[in-house]
């Protein structure tokens, strides 16, 4: 018998929701760390323009489920995910076995006390463990 435990992946998550948090993501990061990433909602595209280092891109599908994963995505760089209903960024190199999760949910947790404007979740995933 198995428990599903969930997984922290990264313990600071921005939504990324207005058009000016969405065309700048990560650059506006002036130290990005493999804590943190950004969660583009109703998305199916990312840009990598003016991008100093590789990134990391996750593809979700409707129900919030891992559907792709791009590893090391150069910059200025346009990618399109098919299918996609939404992306998250993260740095490159990441070392979750995040291909090996390929149909598994992610799950945004809201951090007590985020502003209002500038929403930050906790973003886990539920294996069986």
């Amino acid at each position: 018998m198995t428990k599903e435990q969930p997984v922290i992946l990264w313990t600071d998550v921005r939504k990324m929701s207005k058009f000016h948090q969405r065309l700048i993501g990560m650059l506006g990061e002036d130290q990005p760390t493999s804590d943190m990433a950004y969660w583009f909602p109703y998305c199916k595209s990312i840009h990598t323009w003016g991008m100093k280092e590789p990134i990391d891109v996750i593809a979700l599908d409707k129900q919030q489920c891992i559907m792709e994963v791009r590893r090391f995505i150069c910059p200025n760089e346009v990618h399109w995910f098919k299918g996609a209903h939404s992306l998250i960024e993260t740095v490159a190199s990441s070392y979750w076995p995040l291909e090996s999760w390929l149909g598994k949910p992610v799950i945004f947790n809201k951090k007590q006390g985020a502003l209002r404007e500038n929403y930050h979740f906790d973003c886990s995933i539920n294996l069986n463990c």
